[in-house]
């Protein structure tokens, strides 16, 4: 079986070409058909009178190359010209828990790296420079949010959120508590976690 990289290249070089007989051997490739599912799309599932000697042997050629049998060459003579193209993509789908769990990680990369500057307490904002109109203390938006002091004060010094300083007292703009990601998301894990 062939690589994922040399297939896609196939089928990049393939959609590129264009023709209908191209076209047919780039979704035997991305479908991953395998010769006896050719002659059933090609042969059998087609009505006599329809069938296509030529675009039934690209694609038995189409499933040869991936099980092996071929080279890129021997698939398509003419590729030469078309090095230069990009292979398709692969695209994977995965679940929103585990799409979290790799922006965490990343996020902690970041971290370490120190590609994620820490904000420090005299770096917060002050009062004055915003509207005071939707600001809640720090004890208010922790219960605003569902979380802990701990947690809303880490939010802060890595930047996800803004504390605006007034004297001792830290405060948050409601407003902006609505927009932040990492405030949408802990509301959606805590979601789950209550209908579990």
């Amino acid at each position: 079986m062939r690589k994922n990289q040399e297939i896609n290249k196939a089928v990049a070089i393939l959609r590129k070409k264009g023709d209908l007989v191209s076209l047919e051997q780039a979704s035997v490739l991305s479908d991953r058909l395998n010769e006896r599912s050719v002659f059933d799309k090609y042969v059998a599932g087609v009505a006599e009178a329809d069938r296509s000697e030529g675009i039934y042997y690209a694609c038995r050629d189409a499933a040869r190359f991936l099980k092996g049998e071929l080279t890129l060459d021997e698939l398509i003579p003419d590729h030469e010209q078309e090095d230069d193209i990009e292979p398709v993509e692969e695209m994977i789908t995965i679940t929103a828990s585990e799409f979290r769990e790799l922006l965490r990680r990343v996020e902690r990369l970041e971290r370490r790296a120190g590609l994620q500057k820490k904000i420090s307490a005299t770096k917060r904002k002050r009062v004055e420079d915003i509207s005071t109109d939707d600001l809640i203390s720090q004890i208010d938006a922790c219960k605003y949010i569902g979380c802990s002091k701990t947690t809303i004060k880490r939010w802060a010094d890595n930047g996800f959120i803004t504390g605006y300083q007034k004297g001792l007292n830290v405060y948050y703009s409601k407003r902006e508590l609505n927009r932040s990601v990492v405030v949408k998301e802990h509301r959606l894990n805590r979601k789950e976690a209550e209908h579990e």
